[in-house]
């Protein structure tokens, strides 16, 4: 008798489960999937957005987008004008880059904009913050007119910027971590900077951030050398260009460099307050490959010494000349804030931090050891 109540009871139980039905279906043939969007500054404080759709059709052997231009106060009422433009309803979900303009991100109305995408549930807090170098909508008419030999637009940049990370090129920024960063008091913002040419659409290196605007730029090269400041690069490398020493160049008829592949091997940050004054010194240590040079004989132990010595001066100054910039725009990307925070904290109460950032004492200190320099002689 138990037994039989016992499997009845089970049945109810189990059956709704099996029987139940998708209360939130989504039809793909009716959905569109926005996966970029791009943002600038229009008239009277609107906003001007381009959204981009790929076109899902098995008739079309090429990949392509749709693109629509948008011009209005709100995303939200700029993504209901577009569902009124579209054949379909267009969901946000599949995002992978926001793209704003050099012109908008100087504004400091990047984390306000993006504080929409977090509160809206159906938006991908993981896509990309890029800034471009230029109008965001032009790159993206121009990327999907000109270069019908790419991928769509969205996967060619996601890409190109998921490369250009790997090789420390440009640094990895999505909206979550923009968003958690712009609210951090002793930090500031760093993205990629993009740029599109007649041909293709290239990385140029990182636009800097203070208090929420952008503020400056820096190419790729430089950083790597920022991305080293910032955290130890064990499983990237990036190249170096060292120019060789007036004694070198005097047995060449032409200008010569050295591409150097950097490997980081460490960093370390040391702090401290003197004179009510911030004294920061960064460790860095390197060692690298001579891909390409053309100075006197490198298999010679005193060659390679003289190298080492001249490539970690070069390092040491462009690191410094890093820094001085920095300091200058009021951008402290490495979070030198955030370590004065932690360890002086009634001191960082006490000051405005991006003033005494600015006439903080920071010095870079370098060492770099050449490991290889080619196995042909």
């Amino acid at each position: 008798m138990y037994k039989r109540l016992r499997k009845i009871f089970a049945l109810i139980f189990v059956i709704p489960f099996v029987l139940c039905g998708c209360w939130d279906q989504v039809l793909v043939e009716k959905t569109g999937f926005m996966t970029a969007v791009g943002v600038e500054s229009a008239s009277a404080g609107n906003l001007k957005l381009t959204y981009a759709m790929p076109v899902i059709d098995a008739s079309v052997t090429t990949a392509k987008s749709e693109l629509f231009d948008i011009e209005a106060n709100l995303t939200r009422i700029a993504r209901d004008n577009v569902n009124r433009r579209s054949g379909k309803q267009m969901m946000a979900g599949k995002i992978q880059l926001i793209l704003f303009s050099k012109e908008f991100a100087s504004q400091g109305r990047i984390y306000d904009l993006n504080s929409i995408f977090e509160r809206d549930p159906s938006d991908a807090i993981l896509a990309w913050v890029v800034v471009v170098d230029g109008s965001a909508r032009s790159l993206m008419h121009q990327s999907v007119e000109n270069f019908t030999d790419k991928p769509r637009s969205s996967i060619y940049i996601n890409e190109l910027l998921e490369r250009a990370v790997s090789t420390a090129s440009t640094s990895e920024t999505r909206i979550y971590k923009y968003d958690l960063i712009n609210v951090a008091p002793g930090i500031d913002n760093i993205t990629p900077l993009i740029k599109i040419n007649e041909k293709s659409i290239e990385v140029k290196g990182s636009a800097l951030f203070s208090r929420g605007k952008m503020v400056g730029t820096i190419n790729a090269e430089e950083n790597g050398l920022l991305m080293s400041m910032m955290k130890t690069l064990k499983h990237k490398k990036f190249t170096y260009n060292a120019s060789l020493p007036p004694e070198a160049e005097a047995n060449y008829s032409e200008k010569q460099s050295a591409a150097i592949q950097l490997f980081q091997n460490s960093k370390k940050i040391k702090i401290s307050i003197k004179n009510n004054k911030p004294v920061v010194d960064i460790y860095l240590d390197f060692s690298g490959n001579a891909d390409e040079y053309k100075w006197d004989n490198l298999n010679d132990e005193k060659q390679v010494k003289k190298f080492d010595n001249f490539v970690q001066e070069q390092i040491q100054e462009d690191c410094q000349k890093l820094i001085e910039y920095m300091q200058k725009i009021g951008s402290d990307t490495i979070g030198i804030g955030d370590m004065v925070r932690a360890k002086y904290n009634g001191y960082f109460k006490m000051v405005d931090w991006h003033t005494a950032y600015k006439s903080a004492q920071i010095t870079t200190h370098v060492k770099f050891h050449l490991i290889e320099y080619g196995d042909i002689q």
